[in-house]
């Protein structure tokens, strides 16, 4: 078939879901993508050594708060997760560690160690956004995104304005004015940089939907590659097609109207109703061409920015666990589904960002890690292990980003060298190999990540909620009829949350007047 009703650019998962939903409503719909594996950041390799499988970019997800897998009924199609008591580690180097549970009470007992009034502020926040709140969190992601008036006159009660004050803080700020023990303080800032937010004044709003996500997060069985497989189950049981290995060239366009898509080395796939770009939205001007979209709008778009900072990965194929030595003072780190290390205070997390921000590795990597086999022994051969370690790093290392491929063997060693600082066991005979997947990396695989923006664009004021990517493409509509954005440079951005991709089939099932066989999640309200 060269002919669709719809055609989605870029098989990554949000991608792959907006073109679930549509298949579900009864469109023909195509999804092309330029690797020979759909999935993009729900990517599963084997880096290491033959049967030792490495989730290469996302590996903690959230999805299932989300409606996506109940709608799609992802579970029939072998997804599935697990959530590990144990949610998070924060190692330091003095040998004492934090832990989160699921348990939040558990949670608040590891707080207590380090300070009392941290672990009584934890609850009150707890309950607050993780359980009171829940639901108001699901509506912020799952629909499109309200003006900023528009949603101060929806957020009413204490609950609203107390949320609403989050919003002009830096992200320290927002930590800050909640906890006094700087490693309580260490372990929320260290998280919300994971997810490549810079601390800057306007993110602050990002910490109460880290409270409300925090001890919720599942590891797919079998690997992240598993969403992408079960999407692409969904698509072409209800007569979809994933074309895999073809580069999207243009979007073609007629007479203002996106009527279809150009490949590489020749071909053409039409679409009658609609084209949707899962790629980044600067990519997606090019690919249609900037004098569809205006000069001001494509002005605006090739301003886009990327993430101030990216991370560097060090995958291991194991014969034993990590075992750290802040086990002897919580037994329960070396179970941790999420661990993070190299800083010990805030003023570590300012001096990395700062050498980072220059293009240099800092004195002292610090980041965040898993060891999956811990719960899901299929990543690895029986009795073995896969770990990786994701410290943060610049993309032009040295003022150049071809050093990560020169400097390979090098960091591998430093990486490897500083981890085993915490886990004296990795200094030994444990690893039987390794593989660094660098910030060039992370954008050769994933051509939206660009600059390793693994998140696919910097979170700041200008690029949130209505903003993301440009105010004139915020509500994943464009000046080109019929041709949509559906991809992480749309609100609410990065993670495995596939909520692009859900609000991208939202928008382009409302514009062709398509019942929803799904009930769509209603947009933020809060009047208690």
């Amino acid at each position: 078939m060269t002919e669709f009703d719809g055609i989605v650019v870029g098989g990554g998962h949000n991608g792959l879901t907006c073109a679930a939903y549509l298949a579900r409503a009864g469109l023909s719909v195509a999804v092309v993508e330029r690797n020979e594996v759909a999935g993009g950041g729900c990517s599963t390799q084997e880096l290491t050594l033959p049967g030792f499988r490495h989730n290469t970019h996302s590996n903690y997800h959230f999805l299932e708060e989300g409606p996506v897998p109940a709608d799609l009924e992802l579970h029939r199609y072998g997804l599935r997760y697990v959530y590990p008591e144990v949610q998070h580690a924060t190692v330091f180097r003095d040998g004492r560690a934090i832990t989160v549970y699921t348990d939040p009470k558990r949670t608040a007992e590891s707080f207590a160690r380090f300070s009392r009034a941290d672990a009584e502020r934890w609850l009150e926040l707890y309950e607050r956004y993780a359980e009171a709140a829940r639901g108001l969190m699901n509506g912020f992601l799952y629909s499109r995104p309200l003006p900023p008036p528009v949603l101060a006159e929806r957020l009413r009660g204490d609950l609203g304005r107390d949320l609403l004050s989050y919003v002009p803080l830096s992200l320290y700020e927002a930590v800050d004015r909640n906890f006094e023990s700087d490693q309580v303080r260490v372990l929320f800032k260290s998280f919300l940089h994971a997810i490549s937010i810079e601390n800057v004044p306007g993110t602050g709003g990002f910490f109460p939907r880290l409270l409300s996500r925090i001890t919720r997060l599942g590891l797919p069985v079998g690997g992240s590659a598993n969403v992408a497989h079960a999407l692409r189950q969904v698509i072409e049981e209800h007569g979809g097609t994933v074309v895999t290995g073809r580069h999207v060239e243009r979007i073609l366009v007629d007479d203002g109207r996106a009527t279809g898509v150009g490949l590489a080395a020749g071909g053409v796939l039409t679409a009658r109703r609609f084209v949707a770009s899962a790629v980044d939205a600067p990519q997606t001007v090019r690919l249609a061409g900037p004098d569809n979209f205006g000069a001001e709008i494509a002005a605006k778009v090739a301003a886009y920015k990327w993430a101030g900072h990216s991370i560097v990965s060090l995958h291991l194929a194991l014969d034993e666990a990590p075992r750290y030595r802040a086990a002897a003072f919580e037994p329960d780190v070396d179970r941790a589904f999420l661990f993070v290390l190299g800083a010990d205070g805030s003023e570590d997390l300012d001096r990395a960002f700062d050498r980072i921000h220059r293009g240099l590795l800092p004195d002292r990597m610090a980041g965040n890690g898993a060891c999956p086999t811990l719960f899901d022994p299929s990543y690895a051969p029986h009795g073995k292990h896969v770990a990786f370690w994701w410290p943060w790093a610049p993309y032009d290392l040295g003022g150049d980003p071809e050093n990560w491929d020169r400097r390979r063997e090098e960091i591998a060693d430093l990486l490897l060298s500083e981890w085993a600082e915490y886990a004296p066991n990795l200094s030994g005979r444990a690893v039987l190999g390794r593989r660094v997947f660098s910030p060039l990396d992370i954008e050769r695989h994933c051509v939206n990540m660009v600059r390793g923006s693994h998140h696919v664009g910097a979170y700041e004021p200008a690029q949130l909620g209505g903003n993301r990517p440009v105010p004139e493409l915020g509500q994943y509509r464009t000046p080109i009829s019929g041709l949509y954005l559906c991809g992480a440079s749309s609100h609410p951005g990065g993670s495995v949350s596939a909520a692009p991709g859900y609000n991208g089939a939202n928008a382009i099932a409302e514009d062709l007047g398509i019942t929803p066989w799904w009930t769509p999640i209603p947009a933020p309200r809060w009047d208690g």
